[in-house]
């Protein structure tokens, strides 16, 4: 057990090393200077129920200042008041249009779908794709179209704030970007080669020759992670990208409470892990052994197992303070509830598994999509 834990308190070494120099190569754009952008920019927002939300959206898209807007909001076979309120919108703002889409073609998920619908009608030299509930500040579009054009950028996209209410939905979340930041690598977006890749769903931004060039929506057609997605094939076709940080220019409450983060991750949980069951029976292994085993071991009467897991304890809480300071606008506190959020992290990845296998898919947006879908359109857009 001790060199277990020794192999462990290594490997948190070798992750605090890529997190140093990974987090520095991560800009703010919040504080950025920003000036008068005459381009046209189409704002593409895919809205599926969503009456609580999506009129703040566009009224703070409307209030964006310095920059040519048009916005497409597609409202994707709501149920709720959603396409009346755009509609109303549109009908006392001449750049606001309002789509419908009444069904759903076979071999697309809906999100993607109303995404390709509302790209095919966007009139601008860039595309800002974004989610409906999404609060934008005044001037984060007119800095992000500076920076993007200061950095001669195919692609540019944006971490919010991501809101959330009580302590354990904060810490599963931050726990999420913790887990994200050592197995994706995020910062690998604003590397030179054709590596890694970052799409954040809230912020978007490209030009339309990189759209259309990566085969736009329709690549990534039948993608839960769709804005991943995008980002990985617009790094590995050769495009310029860069993520950098809004978290004082962009917020959204991701889930407003742990059932509702427990159901949204039902739908990426398996595409995340490229839908292998290896893959997910060593994640849960692996969040188990290296974050909620040392907490475990620490209370052994052999002082060298006790003292090797003390450092990879203090070690996990300085990780995952960087991941809190880099990453949200969370306190620092959070962290002391590491092993928690590693166990509700592990019930909500198992659940969602199982769920996935039990229904021989997914549910997402009112639409069934079964893992043999899934998995097939997953290799075709890879060997693509």
């Amino acid at each position: 057990m001790f060199w277990l834990l020794t192999m462990i308190f290594f490997f948190w070494t070798i992750i605090l090393v890529d997190f140093h120099k990974g987090f520095k190569t991560l800009p703010s754009i919040d504080h950025l200077p920003f000036r008068d952008e005459k381009s046209l920019i189409s704002v593409i927002i895919a809205a599926k129920d969503e009456e609580k939300s999506i009129k703040r959206t566009l009224e703070t898209l409307l209030d964006q200042k310095h920059v040519n807007l048009e916005i497409l909001a597609v409202n994707d076979r709501s149920t709720d008041s959603t396409g009346s309120i755009i509609d109303n919108l549109a009908a006392h703002h001449a750049n606001v249009h309002s789509i419908t889409v009444e069904t759903l073609p076979s071999g697309w998920l809906g999100k993607n779908h109303a995404l390709h619908i509302g790209a095919q009608q966007a009139k601008g030299t860039y595309l800002l794709f974004t989610d409906a509930d999404i609060y934008f500040h005044e001037n984060v579009v007119s800095r992000a179209i500076a920076f993007l054009k200061n950095e001669n950028l195919n692609h540019l996209t944006a971490a919010p704030n991501l809101r959330a209410g009580s302590f354990f939905l904060k810490g599963l979340i931050s726990f999420f970007l913790f887990g994200f930041g050592y197995l994706k690598r995020p910062w690998t977006a604003n590397h030179p080669s054709k590596k890694g890749g970052m799409g954040v769903g809230a912020f978007q931004l490209l030009t339309k020759a990189c759209y259309e060039g990566i085969g736009g929506h329709h690549a990534i057609r039948f993608r839960p992670d769709d804005d991943l997605a995008m980002g990985l094939r617009i790094k590995k076709l050769g495009y310029k990208q860069n993520l950098v940080t809004a978290l004082r220019s962009l917020s959204v409450e991701w889930y407003p409470n742990l059932p509702s983060a427990f159901k949204g991750f039902e739908k990426n949980a398996f595409a995340g892990l490229n839908y292998s069951v290896l893959f997910a029976l060593l994640a849960i292994a692996g969040v188990f052994t290296s974050q909620i085993l040392p907490f475990i071991t620490i209370w052994s009467s052999h002082l060298p197992l006790q003292m090797i897991s003390a450092f990879t304890i203090v070690l996990l809480f300085y990780l995952y303070a960087l991941t809190l300071r880099h990453l949200t606008t969370y306190s620092n506190w959070i962290v002391f509830g590491l092993p928690i959020f590693a166990v509700l992290f592990i019930y909500m990845l198992s659940r969602a598994l199982l769920l996935t296998f039990l229904r021989g898919g997914i549910e997402w947006r009112g639409s069934h999509y079964s893992l043999k879908e899934l998995k097939k359109y997953y290799r075709n857009s890879e060997e693509e």
